[in-house]
């Protein structure tokens, strides 16, 4: 199945889009966390920091580096 998947360019062009994209959206979501944390701001909740981590593949041991 992976070989088939990586057979085909298309879904692999579209799997980079994602990951590109997901990648980004994690990065400008917690860096208005970061941001609303300096200014004193209602915070974005764990579980949707959480939520964007499992969407970006990650592992849970290093979930952590969402607060980096």
């Amino acid at each position: 199945m992976i070989k088939e998947f990586l057979a085909n360019p298309i879904y692999l062009k579209y799997t980079i889009y994602y990951l590109v994209a997901i990648n980004i959206f994690g990065f400008l979501i917690m860096g208005i966390d970061k941001f609303k944390a300096k200014k004193g701001y209602w915070r974005t909740p764990e579980k949707t920091l959480f939520t964007i981590t499992l969407l970006r593949r990650r592992y849970w041991h290093s979930i952590w580096n969402v607060y980096i």
